[in-house]
């Protein structure tokens, strides 16, 4: 899936949660977290040297090409259970160990937005033609829905591009529709 369609599907997974778990942040957290869901979306993806980040940073491809090598390939560890695991962990333990604790329980609500994002991308990548190593380092990819290829979306198709973003616009603008005062209120 493109890149696009990754941070329409983490937009949704975190208006849904809003919706289930409402709170008020502040504009400042509440923009802070929408921004970590976006780059929550995009990071698994950091694993191939080919990434939008990689191609606009000066230097970026060899960045990409270490980072490739260090996680195995494209759609290893970043794409797996363990990899969101100790991806997650570790940021945690930097919110903890690094900042002052008065600053503590706003960066936790900027984690889990990132976090958010960063799951929604390997689920989002599941329903494609290559699946998603969830167990990874054991060399098998998970598809939804199981059974032929030709069910599955592949990236840049007319099915990802129509049916999907489409798909996924409608429903965010449905949540949107009938609890916007949800979403306001989190910015306040």
């Amino acid at each position: 899936m493109t890149s696009i369609t990754h941070q329409l599907v983490a937009l949704l997974a975190a208006f849904w949660l809003l919706l289930l778990y409402p709170q008020s942040t502040g504009w400042v957290v509440g923009v802070c977290s929408l921004m970590a869901v976006m780059i929550g979306a995009l990071t698994p993806d950091l694993d191939q040297p080919a990434a939008n980040l990689w191609r606009r940073m000066l230097g970026g491809r060899a960045v990409g090409w270490v980072t490739n090598f260090l996680s195995g390939g494209h759609r290893h560890f970043t794409h797996s259970l363990l990899g969101i695991a100790v991806i997650g962990y570790l940021l945690w333990l930097g919110i903890h160990h690094f900042f002052q604790p008065q600053y503590v329980e706003n960066l936790l609500i900027i984690w889990r937005a990132f976090m958010i994002g960063y799951i929604s991308h390997p689920i989002a990548d599941t329903l494609t033609d290559r699946g998603v190593p969830w167990l990874w380092p054991i060399n098998w990819n998970i598809k939804i829905p199981p059974g032929p290829e030709q069910v599955r979306v592949t990236t840049e198709s007319f099915v990802e591009t129509i049916f999907v973003r489409g798909g996924l616009l409608m429903a965010l603008g449905f949540l949107l529709s009938g609890h916007w005062h949800i979403l306001l209120d989190f910015f306040r």
